[in-house]
């Protein structure tokens, strides 16, 4: 069984951290999601499962309204290559479906990355473990709770 947005409340209020959970119409993309909330894709955080060249994932946490630079990302990383993880894959490392994996509370530790740009918001919104559900919290706690690395992520294009 997958885990629930119950399992990401529960995850928070064990950590004391501060948050906000938002129920909606289905929603499985940055975009609709900002439609659905009527909120700037910039203050989405959508969280994106990559796996290398060994097999190993990678969460990378970036402002909706752009794509990952794969092949750049990699080589900053010193990794041959990145790819999107499979529905399977995604499911597999963090214990979510796709389309409503949140930023952190998953099954696995993964490394992590935070696009710098997120960090100038006091609250982002983000998958809340499912795809009715949206997680409004501070990009610092998404920082600490996982202890990810806050870099610039290389962006390949602005989504239309």
């Amino acid at each position: 069984m997958p885990l629930t947005s119950s399992d990401l409340e529960n995850f928070l209020k064990k950590l004391g951290v501060e948050y906000r959970m938002l129920f909606h119409g289905e929603t499985y993309s940055a975009e609709k999601a900002s439609e659905e909330l009527g909120i700037s894709l910039e203050n989405i955080a959508k969280t994106i499962v990559f796996i290398n060249e060994s097999g190993n994932p990678l969460l990378v946490i970036m402002p909706g309204g752009y794509k990952v630079n794969q092949d750049k990302l990699a080589k900053m990383l010193g990794f041959k290559k990145l790819r999107l993880a499979t529905q399977e894959e995604v499911l597999n490392h963090t214990g979510y479906e796709a389309g409503g994996v949140p930023p952190v509370g998953h099954l696995k530790q993964i490394p992590s990355i935070i696009d710098e740009s997120l960090l100038s918001k006091d609250r982002v919104h983000a998958g809340g473990g499912a795809v009715n559900a949206t997680l409004e919290i501070s990009p610092r706690d998404i920082v600490k709770i996982l202890n990810a690395k806050v870099m610039s992520v290389p962006r390949s294009s602005k989504k239309p």
